[in-house]
């Protein structure tokens, strides 16, 4: 049995999950802590990686008891395409959040208020993103997919070699122009399933701010985490 104790005395349960891969991937969750690894791999051998990742691992689950401490408080204002726009919270009003020019109004209980802000955001998301698709996507070097949306948590955006492409819903709340970035990557990749100089070369044609964006997204991607 795996067993990993952090510096507060925490001992994280250890979730074990085998894939078709070569390497093995360490993910902190609130309450468990995931390790994905090809099918061979010893126990002995991921006993040896928890041990070796302890530092990083105590770093990432601070960070993910800070960020669920915060989601247990009610939130007082969402970002929306890079604003911050106020949430206001009128049990009298309607269910469904509605944004006016003072803010997104929201009705009803106080303690699901998160999840209808992640619902309003996903609805948006879906209205907004085809916009920005049907300009970008004729730029691409092979012409793609199905444009689908994604909830996942590791990624911004995915792209399959059969030409779908996922982006994340959290997008809707960052700039307008770090949702092209993140699609003109994923354009990007329909030419280049990697991360070679040539791929980067491909994204700059398509976006030739990208290194600006990318920086965006590694200084506050956490922040579009609030919700959902």
């Amino acid at each position: 049995m795996l067993r990993l104790t952090l510096p507060d005395g925490t001992c994280p349960e250890i979730v074990v999950v085998r894939r078709a891969r070569k390497s093995i991937g360490i993910r902190v969750r609130d309450s468990h802590v995931e390790l994905v690894a090809p099918a061979r791999v010893p126990l002995t051998t991921l006993q040896r990686v928890l041990d070796e990742k302890a530092d990083w691992i105590w770093r990432h689950w601070q960070r993910c008891a800070a960020q669920a401490e915060a989601r247990a408080h009610a939130p007082s204002s969402v970002w929306l395409q890079g604003r911050e726009v106020p949430l206001c919270h009128d049990p009298a009003a309607l269910l469904t959040p509605v944004l006016t020019g003072g803010g997104l109004v929201l009705g009803g209980a106080a303690h699901d208020l998160r999840a209808r802000v992640a619902h309003f955001l996903f609805g948006l998301a879906a209205e907004q993103f085809p916009r920005h698709w049907r300009r970008l996507a004729p730029l691409a070097a092979r012409e793609p997919g199905q444009l689908l949306l994604s909830s996942a948590r590791t990624r911004w955006g995915s792209c399959h070699r059969d030409g779908r492409i996922r982006l994340n819903w959290r997008l809707i709340q960052a700039p307008p122009a770090i949702l092209d970035y993140v699609i003109a990557h994923e354009l990007a990749h329909l030419l280049h399933m990697n991360h070679s100089v040539a791929f980067w070369q491909e994204t700059a044609r398509l976006y030739p701010d990208w290194r600006i964006a990318r920086a965006w997204l590694r200084r506050e991607g956490e922040r579009l985490f609030d919700f959902g």
